[in-house]
């Protein structure tokens, strides 16, 4: 019988019989991670060429914008669930700054997912420090879906328990997966980086913290 998933710093293992190194599965959800950034920066790109605006992102029928591609906030896997479940007429990112910040967010994202991307493809023995970028990135990234999770989980909840509205369950499930894919990838990054820690200080017998910390 199937055991489930198991996590350890170097690979992780499906039912107890498929074992896949976790340095790959690094590299497989932070390429997907990129492709998720890049299209999100690309939305900036469209949005100041086409409208003059850093994130010109609003549902409000009246504008005649026709620009489909920014009523969806593709970082936080948002195609459209915000405006169904709590009535907003723009993003989120708009109403936080403009989208100023998370333009800026895509670009240190997508600079940490490729360092990292580097570092396990072409690095041997990489040190530790090389991936706390993306730590940093990742950790800070998963806090705002569990924060969005949580400023909407009773309407969320309702709709889930009670579903009466097909196309809303859809944009439920698409959110779900994108945020339960990234606290996955959080998790098995650290268990990685638990591994190339354990690695380096094998090899040097030096701790990985600088000596001023």
């Amino acid at each position: 019988m199937c055991r489930g998933i198991r996590v350890n710093d170097e690979w992780t293992t499906l039912c107890g019989k498929i074992w896949l190194r976790n340095r790959n599965l690094v590299q497989l959800f932070a390429l997907f991670q990129l492709v998720v950034v890049l299209i999100s920066f690309a939305q900036h790109i469209f949005s100041i060429k086409h409208f003059g605006k850093i994130f010109h992102c609003s549902f409000n029928e009246s504008s005649h914008t026709g620009a489909n591609f920014l009523q969806h906030d593709v970082i936080i896997f948002d195609f459209g669930l915000f405006h169904e479940l709590i009535q907003v007429q723009e993003c989120i990112a708009n109403y936080l700054d403009g989208g100023y910040m998370r333009c800026l967010w895509c670009i240190g994202q997508a600079f940490a997912l490729f360092c990292a991307l580097i570092v396990t493809r072409y690095i041997r023995n990489p040190h530790p420090l090389m991936f706390w970028p993306l730590l940093i990135m990742q950790n800070a990234y998963c806090f705002g879906l569990v924060i969005l999770t949580i400023a909407t989980a009773d309407k969320l909840l309702v709709n889930i328990l009670h579903p009466t509205n097909p196309h809303l369950n859809l944009l439920i499930l698409y959110f779900g997966i994108g945020t339960g894919l990234n606290h996955i990838f959080d998790y098995i990054l650290w268990h990685y980086y638990w591994h190339e820690e354990a690695m380096y200080m094998q090899r040097t017998g030096k701790h990985v913290l600088p000596f001023w910390v």
